[in-house]
C-alpha cells in the first residue's frame, strides 16, 4: 500500500489554506499548510511532500521566488501556482521556472484536483 501524498499549502491566508485543506481531505488527500514560503523552506518537511500549492503573491518570498530557491536547493517536487491577479508574464514565468500548472483564484475545483492528480502521479 503506497502512502497518501502530503500536499503543501503556501498561502499567507488562513482561509485559503483552510479552504484548500478542506477540498483536499474530502477528495482523499492529506495537506500540510505553511504561511509563507520561508517557513515551507524552514520546516524540514520536504521528504514527506508529494506536491506544492503555492500563491504567487505573498509577502517575503512570492510563489515565483519559492519556485527558484527549490530549484537552487534542489528539490524536485511539483508546484502549482494560484494567483487571483493571473498576468500573462506571471503565468510564462511560473511555467519557465517548471509549474505543472497555473491557476487562477478563485480555483475551479475539478481543473485543481486534476493538476494535483497529473502532479503527483
Amino acid at each position: 500500500m503506497s502512502p497518501v501524498p502530503i500536499i503543501a499549502i503556501v498561502d499567507d491566508d488562513p482561509g485559503v489554506r483552510g479552504s484548500v485543506d478542506s477540498f483536499l481531505r474530502s477528495a482523499g488527500m492529506t495537506s500540510m499548510g505553511f504561511s509563507g514560503a520561508r517557513e515551507l523552506l524552514l520546516s524540514g518537511q520536504q521528504a514527506r511532500l508529494a506536491c506544492i500549492v503555492t500563491d504567487m503573491h505573498m509577502p517575503g518570498m512570492t510563489g515565483l521566488e519559492l519556485q527558484q530557491e527549490m530549484a537552487r536547493r534542489g528539490w524536485k517536487h511539483p508546484v502549482i501556482v494560484m494567483t487571483a491577479y493571473p498576468t500573462d508574464e506571471a503565468r510564462r514565468l511560473a511555467l519557465h521556472y517548471g509549474a505543472a500548472a497555473f491557476l487562477i483564484k478563485p480555483i475551479d475545483p475539478e481543473s485543481f484536483l486534476e493538476a494535483i492528480e497529473r502532479a503527483v502521479a
